[in-house]
Parts: C-alpha cells; sequence; structure tokens
C-alpha cells in the first residue's frame, strides 16, 4: 500500500508540484488583497465611531492635506513592521477586538479623549523614522527642534525614553482634540453648540471619501 502511495507521488510529482505552486500563489493573492483592503480610511470608516479620527486625518499632511498630496495608510503608523509575522498578528488581533466592541459592545461610551494619552501605544516610531529617515540631519527643522530630536535619541533604550507621538500630540490626525469635541464634547458646556461644525466636517468627509 505504502509503495502504491509513494509510486503514485513520484508518477505526478510534477502535476503535484504546479498544484502546489498554484495554491500558494492563489493564498498568497487572496491574503495581499485582505491586507490591503482593510488598510485605508475607506475601510476604518465602516465604524462609525472612527468618523472624527478619519476627518482629522483628511485634515493632515499624512491624510493627503499637503502641498505633494502624498497619503500614509492607517497601517504605516499604527502597526508593526518588525516582520510580517507580528504584522498580520497585530492586525488580526485588532480585528476581532474593535470588531467585537463595534458590534457587540458600546463604542460610543468609549472615552477617545482619554485614549489620546496613550497615543505613544497607538503611534510606531519605527513608522514615523521609516519616512522622515533624515529627522537628525534635516535643515528645514528649526533649531529647537533639533535640540528636541536630539533628546529624544539620547533617551533610547532608558527607563525615560519617549516617542515621537509624546511630542507630535496629533500626529497623522490634525485637530484631533476639536474634531472628537463636534462629535463628543468633552465638557457640558460644548453640548449644541459645535453642531455646525459636525455638519460641515461630514459634510467635508463625505465628499473626501467618495
Amino acid at each position: 500500500m505504502i509503495k502504491k502511495i509513494f509510486l503514485i507521488i513520484k508518477n505526478n510529482i510534477l502535476l503535484m508540484g504546479l498544484v502546489g505552486i498554484l495554491i500558494g500563489l492563489l493564498s498568497s493573492w487572496v491574503l495581499y488583497e485582505g491586507l490591503h483592503r482593510t488598510s485605508d480610511d475607506k475601510f476604518c470608516i465602516v465604524c462609525h465611531e472612527m468618523k472624527p479620527m478619519v476627518a482629522a486625518y483628511h485634515n493632515d499632511v499624512h491624510g493627503g492635506n499637503g502641498k505633494v498630496g502624498i497619503k500614509v495608510s492607517c497601517v504605516t503608523c499604527h502597526l508593526p513592521h518588525d516582520n510580517v509575522i507580528a504584522y498580520i498578528a497585530t492586525k488580526a488581533r485588532n480585528g476581532v477586538v474593535e470588531g467585537a466592541i463595534h458590534f457587540f459592545g458600546n463604542p460610543d461610551a468609549i472615552n477617545w479623549q482619554a485614549n489620546r494619552a496613550n497615543r505613544a501605544h497607538f503611534v510606531r516610531d519605527e513608522a514615523c523614522a521609516g519616512c522622515h529617515t533624515n529627522y537628525k540631519t534635516n535643515d528645514a527643522i528649526s533649531e529647537k527642534g533639533h535640540k528636541m530630536h536630539a533628546h529624544y535619541a539620547s533617551l533610547k533604550g532608558t527607563d525615560k525614553e519617549i516617542s515621537c507621538a509624546s511630542c507630535h500630540i496629533e500626529v497623522g490626525h490634525k485637530g484631533l482634540r476639536s474634531m472628537l469635541n463636534y462629535y463628543k464634547p468633552e465638557y457640558e458646556f460644548y453640548k449644541g453648540k459645535l453642531d455646525k461644525q459636525k455638519d460641515e466636517a461630514e459634510k467635508k468627509l463625505a465628499e473626501e471619501m467618495k
């Protein structure tokens, strides 16, 4: 019986190899498409609670609101890039957790303003340095900026280490605090007074997402 199996394999090894290659290519394509289609602002905004973040992202140079119109995808800043496995694992875990909160939890009860204090956890330094490779030597940066970047570098690997988001508070999402207040005012005083700004932000976002 075993000899027959080996004989079948031997006689069909070329066919099996081709089938294996086809399956591998198909699986890679499906994985690529899945990762690609769930990595941008159009996917993130499927969850209504992400509207303020996406709207603020569109106001930022990272969201295409710069002189050259370059857009950085959401996953570029918010997922690890040390290796493919960590990237996929983190993306899958985040998808499950956030999906569960959206469909079975109460996402509207999330205190997004308080979460801004944890921005260093959500913004990856390696993503910043991956594009801003010359942050130490860029002549366009002010003298104060160079001093702060030198300070940042001096603290790397110590117990006082800081992140890019420690100083660049609204990096990637310009005016995020204000945008969050349009949707969910953090102070009673603002309630009902920012509806016009919210309507304008929603209208602008709808146009940009076409």
